[in-house]
Protein backbone atom coordinates (compact mmCIF):
# COMPACT_ATOMS: atom_id res chain seq x y z
CA UNK A 1 0.00 0.00 0.00
CA UNK A 2 1.34 3.40 -0.93
CA UNK A 3 1.88 6.05 1.80
CA UNK A 4 -0.74 8.35 0.25
CA UNK A 5 -3.35 5.58 0.45
CA UNK A 6 -2.53 4.98 4.12
CA UNK A 7 -2.94 8.70 4.90
CA UNK A 8 -6.29 8.85 3.05
CA UNK A 9 -7.54 5.73 4.84
CA UNK A 10 -6.55 7.17 8.25
CA UNK A 11 -8.26 10.48 7.46
CA UNK A 12 -11.45 8.67 6.45
CA UNK A 13 -11.41 6.74 9.73
CA UNK A 14 -10.66 9.82 11.86
CA UNK A 15 -13.00 12.31 10.14
CA UNK A 16 -16.26 11.16 11.80
CA UNK A 17 -14.66 11.51 15.24
CA UNK A 18 -13.38 15.00 14.44
CA UNK A 19 -16.80 16.10 13.17
CA UNK A 20 -18.50 14.70 16.27
CA UNK A 21 -15.99 16.53 18.54
CA UNK A 22 -16.61 19.78 16.64
CA UNK A 23 -20.38 19.39 17.07
CA UNK A 24 -19.95 18.71 20.79
CA UNK A 25 -17.84 21.86 21.16
CA UNK A 26 -20.52 23.93 19.42
CA UNK A 27 -23.18 22.86 21.93
CA UNK A 28 -23.72 25.12 24.97
CA UNK A 29 -21.43 24.03 27.80
CA UNK A 30 -23.13 25.80 30.68
CA UNK A 31 -26.22 24.37 32.30
CA UNK A 32 -27.46 23.80 35.82
CA UNK A 33 -25.34 24.05 38.95
CA UNK A 34 -21.64 24.93 38.79
CA UNK A 35 -18.80 25.16 41.34
CA UNK A 36 -15.17 26.22 41.14
CA UNK A 37 -12.15 26.94 43.28
CA UNK A 38 -8.69 28.28 42.64
CA UNK A 39 -5.39 29.22 44.21
CA UNK A 40 -2.76 31.75 43.23
CA UNK A 41 -1.13 34.96 44.25
CA UNK A 42 -1.37 38.68 43.95
CA UNK A 43 -0.47 42.07 45.26
CA UNK A 44 -2.21 44.56 47.53
CA UNK A 45 -1.98 48.22 46.59
CA UNK A 46 -3.44 49.73 49.81
CA UNK A 47 -0.72 52.35 50.02
CA UNK A 48 0.67 53.28 46.61
CA UNK A 49 3.53 55.20 48.24
CA UNK A 50 4.89 52.00 49.79
CA UNK A 51 4.39 49.94 46.62
CA UNK A 52 2.72 46.60 46.08
CA UNK A 53 2.79 43.85 48.68
CA UNK A 54 2.81 40.29 47.35
CA UNK A 55 0.80 37.52 48.97
CA UNK A 56 -1.19 34.34 48.31
CA UNK A 57 -4.89 34.10 47.53
CA UNK A 58 -7.74 31.93 46.41
CA UNK A 59 -11.46 31.67 45.82
CA UNK A 60 -14.48 29.37 46.10
CA UNK A 61 -17.29 30.17 43.65
CA UNK A 62 -20.64 28.43 43.04
CA UNK A 63 -24.02 29.16 41.53
CA UNK A 64 -26.48 28.44 38.77
CA UNK A 65 -26.82 28.96 35.05
CA UNK A 66 -29.30 31.52 33.70
CA UNK A 67 -28.32 30.92 30.06
CA UNK A 68 -25.23 29.53 28.27
CA UNK A 69 -23.85 33.10 28.31
CA UNK A 70 -24.88 34.21 31.81
CA UNK A 71 -24.12 32.59 35.19
CA UNK A 72 -24.85 33.97 38.66
CA UNK A 73 -23.63 32.86 42.05
CA UNK A 74 -21.63 33.65 45.12
CA UNK A 75 -17.90 33.88 45.70
CA UNK A 76 -15.68 33.82 48.76
CA UNK A 77 -12.21 35.17 47.97
CA UNK A 78 -9.21 35.87 50.12
CA UNK A 79 -5.68 37.20 50.02
CA UNK A 80 -3.02 37.30 52.71
CA UNK A 81 0.63 37.96 53.45
CA UNK A 82 3.12 37.72 56.30
CA UNK A 83 5.38 40.65 57.06
CA UNK A 84 7.77 41.08 59.99
CA UNK A 85 5.93 38.52 62.12
CA UNK A 86 2.48 39.93 61.40
CA UNK A 87 -0.20 38.39 59.19
CA UNK A 88 -2.52 40.59 57.11
CA UNK A 89 -5.57 39.22 55.27
CA UNK A 90 -8.33 40.65 53.10
CA UNK A 91 -11.41 38.66 52.19
CA UNK A 92 -14.63 39.20 50.34
CA UNK A 93 -18.01 37.51 50.21
CA UNK A 94 -19.71 38.71 47.03
CA UNK A 95 -22.63 38.00 44.74
CA UNK A 96 -21.12 37.56 41.26
CA UNK A 97 -22.25 37.42 37.66
CA UNK A 98 -20.20 35.78 34.90
CA UNK A 99 -20.80 36.74 31.28
CA UNK A 100 -19.51 34.55 28.43
CA UNK A 101 -19.68 36.67 25.23
CA UNK A 102 -19.26 33.59 23.00
CA UNK A 103 -21.27 31.25 25.24
CA UNK A 104 -18.13 29.44 26.44
CA UNK A 105 -14.42 29.98 27.02
CA UNK A 106 -13.68 33.62 27.80
CA UNK A 107 -15.75 35.22 30.57
CA UNK A 108 -16.05 38.57 32.32
CA UNK A 109 -16.93 38.70 36.02
CA UNK A 110 -18.33 41.38 38.32
CA UNK A 111 -19.69 41.36 41.83
CA UNK A 112 -20.34 43.21 45.08
CA UNK A 113 -20.74 42.28 48.72
CA UNK A 114 -18.95 42.38 52.06
CA UNK A 115 -15.23 42.71 52.87
CA UNK A 116 -13.25 41.69 55.91
CA UNK A 117 -9.77 42.71 56.99
CA UNK A 118 -7.66 41.10 59.67
CA UNK A 119 -4.24 41.73 61.21
CA UNK A 120 -2.61 39.50 63.79
CA UNK A 121 0.80 39.71 65.43
CA UNK A 122 2.63 37.69 68.04
CA UNK A 123 4.14 39.53 70.99
CA UNK A 124 5.87 36.97 73.17
CA UNK A 125 3.28 34.37 74.16
CA UNK A 126 0.35 36.63 73.23
CA UNK A 127 -1.32 37.03 69.83
CA UNK A 128 -3.26 40.20 69.17
CA UNK A 129 -5.81 40.28 66.38
CA UNK A 130 -7.62 43.26 64.90
CA UNK A 131 -10.49 43.00 62.42
CA UNK A 132 -12.57 45.40 60.35
CA UNK A 133 -15.34 45.09 57.78
CA UNK A 134 -16.76 47.02 54.88
CA UNK A 135 -17.69 46.89 51.18
CA UNK A 136 -16.19 44.48 48.62
CA UNK A 137 -16.31 44.86 44.86
CA UNK A 138 -14.69 42.62 42.26
CA UNK A 139 -14.18 42.60 38.50
CA UNK A 140 -12.25 40.04 36.53
CA UNK A 141 -11.63 38.07 33.40
CA UNK A 142 -11.04 34.35 32.98
CA UNK A 143 -11.16 31.44 30.60
CA UNK A 144 -12.74 27.98 30.95
CA UNK A 145 -10.47 25.48 29.18
CA UNK A 146 -12.24 22.13 28.88
CA UNK A 147 -10.20 19.21 30.26
CA UNK A 148 -13.08 16.75 30.79
CA UNK A 149 -16.74 16.36 29.91
CA UNK A 150 -17.84 18.74 32.73
CA UNK A 151 -14.44 19.81 34.08
CA UNK A 152 -12.57 23.00 33.15
CA UNK A 153 -9.16 24.45 33.98
CA UNK A 154 -9.90 28.11 34.77
CA UNK A 155 -7.20 30.80 34.89
CA UNK A 156 -8.55 34.06 36.39
CA UNK A 157 -7.27 37.61 36.73
CA UNK A 158 -9.29 39.52 39.34
CA UNK A 159 -9.22 43.02 40.75
CA UNK A 160 -10.75 43.25 44.22
CA UNK A 161 -11.60 46.59 45.84
CA UNK A 162 -12.35 46.69 49.57
CA UNK A 163 -13.32 49.64 51.75
CA UNK A 164 -13.57 49.52 55.52
CA UNK A 165 -14.63 51.36 58.63
CA UNK A 166 -12.19 51.08 61.54
CA UNK A 167 -10.77 53.28 64.28
CA UNK A 168 -8.01 50.75 64.96
CA UNK A 169 -4.41 52.02 65.02
CA UNK A 170 -3.41 48.92 63.03
CA UNK A 171 -5.53 50.10 60.09
CA UNK A 172 -5.07 53.84 60.73
CA UNK A 173 -4.84 55.72 57.46
CA UNK A 174 -6.08 52.76 55.42
CA UNK A 175 -9.61 53.13 54.13
CA UNK A 176 -9.41 50.85 51.11
CA UNK A 177 -7.46 47.98 49.67
CA UNK A 178 -6.95 47.04 46.07
CA UNK A 179 -5.78 43.52 45.29
CA UNK A 180 -4.80 42.30 41.85
CA UNK A 181 -4.78 38.50 41.94
CA UNK A 182 -4.05 35.72 39.44
CA UNK A 183 -5.47 32.28 40.24
CA UNK A 184 -5.59 28.93 38.51
CA UNK A 185 -8.71 26.96 39.31
CA UNK A 186 -10.98 24.05 38.46
CA UNK A 187 -14.65 24.51 37.55
CA UNK A 188 -17.37 21.87 37.25
CA UNK A 189 -20.50 22.65 35.17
Amino acid sequence: MRPASVVIALLCLALPGVVHAQEAQAAPEHRGFWVGFGLGGGSNFADFAEGARAGVGGYLRLGGTISPKFLIGGEISGWGRDQNGATFTESGMTAVALFYPAGRGLFLKGGAGFAGWSSSADAGSTTSTTTAGGFAGTVGVGYDLRIGSNLYLTPNLDFMYHTMESESSVFAGISSGQVLMFTLGLTWH
